[in-house]
């Protein structure tokens, strides 16, 4: 089941999460595929790991600690941030599952853009300030926009 929540966050919390992520002082990190080491040539992202391998990674972790209150996780797997630039085409990407075990997914939409994120039956389009719980483990895909700059997402598995 998917459930999509807009304005999730109160004003100001979210104000404040988008001007660290939007800034130029934010530090992501380029990736050469977006779905697997298969990924044509053209085919890369920067991410932002705020929570992996059972450990803080960011020195921004803890801006989410409200959040993750809020969705009432009990404990996480991964945060992750991911920014897709625009490239002037439209692109779908290969449909993939985040783990092989079931869990809790939640997509937090930082922007507005046209590049929307794909389901079993079902299309979201990206909305600042939107949530959308979905089963992670279950096929899905991201996509490029065409009428922003950037596309930016944060990806919370937890349970």
């Amino acid at each position: 089941m998917i459930k999509v929540t807009d304005n999730f966050l109160n004003v100001e919390y979210f104000k404040e999460v988008k001007n660290v992520l939007l800034s130029n002082t934010f530090p992501w990190y380029y990736n050469d595929c977006i779905t697997d080491k298969n990924d044509p040539i053209n085919y890369y992202y920067f991410t932002h790991m705020f929570y992996v391998d059972n450990s803080e990674n960011s020195n921004y972790f803890s801006m989410w600690n409200n959040f993750l209150k809020k969705i009432d996780c009990k404990g996480i797997i991964r945060i992750k941030a991911s920014m897709y630039l625009n490239i002037d085409k439209k692109r779908k990407h290969e449909s993939h599952v985040d783990y092989d075990f079931p869990h809790k997914g939640c997509l937090f939409y930082i922007n507005d853009n046209n590049g929307e994120t794909y389901f079993e039956n079902k299309k979201i389009k990206p909305k600042e300030n939107r949530a959308v719980f979905f089963d992670p483990h279950k096929p899905h895909a991201s996509s490029l926009c065409t009428d922003q700059k950037r596309r930016i997402v944060i990806n919370f598995n937890y349970f």
